[in-house]
């Protein structure tokens, strides 16, 4: 995971889904706590109700007993704790009404009798109250229920939500932890089934907000690397202020300003070896006629002849580089026959060194074709071959052998391979080769080679193709292999091969010049 789309969509899911947990666990854990609360607040109200109730009834009960007597006082006794699940008793002068050995009523009791502050607790499902009370006559005594709790009476079945509040069932069982964990489980399914797309949709946008500025980006240097120059950003990446669209305004602006300084380094270029070939004319003019008047005794005259002739030579490689800087090849370019422009390379240099004991060797030739200029290719390829004639040793020829290969996009390559059998050349200055005037030896005598222009007239072809151009020093370190690396049209095998040329076998012409 490189881009930064999937980092942005990454990141931003992930926030949008710890912060939606966070909440929900936030949200519930204030939605317990307010449950919690409510219920002990109900809890104690209700309590507070039925301890009045219970004192209420006792007044009743001690109120029965003076009017109508103690059976009257036993049957209403009787009728709350069966009615109202009230066990009710009054304490007279230390004597509990209706009798009773429990040493709960007694032990109650003597706690009224001692302490004047009524009593409310709960016990094992059971609410007790004691209260001490008296009468308009000045009569004191002690009321004491106990009160089972749970649901009203008449009511049957289990209660809305189950709870454990002692042996019997609570008054108003509200939901207990696990019943909250239930709940927001069952709606954590239809939560996230609601939150996922809209979060997902919203992540999305957002990564591809910030993404798209910089893919745009990305695309327009890779067109300026690819030597279009004129290619710009524009003012789609964001209003002033917009740092991404801050930054496409520089690019833009330094792609200008670097656009204007190489097309003026050409244009300087062009011009100057242009203005430079109209004295040469002249002086090379002048020179023939200074030759028919004058003897050249001492060579210096011919000396001057070789120097102009060389001087024009680098005019033209300098022409050549810097139209070959500004040459378009597009889709619609002619096929070029890569057999035939190496056998017509390979004639004409192997037979400029043949008397040098070197030449050219053709082996392994695949019929390839690629689209393009013939006449640029041919420059760029015998510049290399022409190289390598010049500094192979003698009695070993040049060796170039085509074929094809397969990229990793799977596209069909052209690749044309250059063996020279010289002293190769130092590992640190091979990615130096393709640099105008760059010669490996220090000296800049004509005897370490030539200007420097052949090689990098040979990449700005190459590039110029959509190819690559690779050197590397043999294995056996006896000298430099080059590779040319050009894309190949899909119907070279078929269209661009001369069938007289190719073997049986299918592994192409083998051509020695030599």
């Amino acid at each position: 995971m490189r881009g930064i789309f999937p980092r942005l969509l990454l990141s931003f899911s992930l926030t949008f889904l710890l912060a939606g947990l966070l909440s929900g666990l936030v949200v519930f854990s204030f939605s317990r706590l307010s449950v919690e609360s409510f219920r002990n607040d109900f809890r104690k109200a209700l309590h507070a109700n039925l301890a009045r109730s219970v004192v209420l009834m006792g007044q009743a009960a001690q109120m029965m007993r003076q009017l109508r007597g103690d059976r009257a006082f036993a049957d209403y006794v009787a009728d709350i704790e069966s009615s109202m699940r009230t066990r009710l008793y009054l304490v007279l002068d230390n004597t509990v009404l209706p009798a009773t050995s429990d040493p709960q009523i007694l032990g109650l009791a003597a706690r009224t009798g001692a302490a004047t502050a009524p009593i409310l607790e709960e016990d094992e499902g059971q609410l007790i109250v004691a209260q001490r009370l008296a009468t308009p006559e000045g009569l004191t005594f002690t009321v004491i229920g106990l009160h089972q709790l749970g649901p009203p009476p008449g009511m049957t079945g289990p209660p809305p939500f189950p709870g454990k509040f002692g042996p019997g069932p609570p008054p108003f069982p509200p939901p207990e932890q696990e019943g909250l964990l239930a709940l927001f489980g069952r709606t954590l399914g239809l939560r996230f089934l609601v939150f996922l797309p809209v979060a997902g949709l919203i992540c999305l946008l957002l990564a591809r907000s910030f993404s798209a500025p910089l893919d745009r980006l990305r695309r327009t240097s890779r067109q300026i690397a690819a030597g279009d120059l004129s290619a710009r950003v524009g003012t789609s990446l964001g209003k002033p202020g917009n740092e991404i669209g801050d930054l496409g305004r520089d690019f833009d602006l330094m792609a200008e300003r670097m656009e204007g300084l190489v097309n003026g380094q050409k244009r300087l270029l062009l011009d100057i070896s242009h203005e430079l070939r109209s004295p040469l004319a002249r002086l090379n003019l002048t020179l023939e006629l200074t030759k028919k008047r004058c003897a050249d005794d001492d060579g210096n005259l011919a000396r001057i002849g070789r120097e102009s002739v060389r001087l024009n030579e680098l005019i033209g490689q300098l022409l050549t580089l810097a139209r070959s800087e500004t040459a378009a090849i597009d889709a619609d370019a002619p096929a070029v026959d890569l057999v035939a422009l190496l056998q017509e390379i390979g004639a004409d240099v192997d037979f400029e060194t043949r008397g040098q004991g070197k030449g050219v060797r053709l082996l392994d030739c695949e019929a390839v074709t690629v689209t393009g200029s013939r006449e640029l290719l041919r420059q760029a390829i015998e510049n290399i071959v022409r190289n390598g004639a010049y500094y192979t040793r003698s009695g070993s020829p040049v060796e170039v052998r085509l074929s094809s290969r397969r990229d990793e996009s799977g596209a069909r390559m052209a690749v044309i391979r250059v063996r020279d059998y010289g002293p190769g050349v130092p590992e640190d200055k091979l990615p130096h080769l393709t640099e105008p005037f760059f010669r490996v030896a220090e000296a800049r005598d004509r005897t370490s080679g030539g200007v420097g222009l052949g090689l990098a007239i040979a990449q700005q072809v190459v590039h110029q193709h959509g190819g690559l151009l690779r050197f590397a020093n043999t294995l056996e370190r006896e000298g430099l292999e080059v590779e040319i690396e050009l894309p190949a049209r899909d119907a070279a095998a078929a269209h661009g091969a001369h069938p007289a040329d190719r073997p049986a076998d299918g592994a192409g012409p083998r051509t020695s010049f030599s």
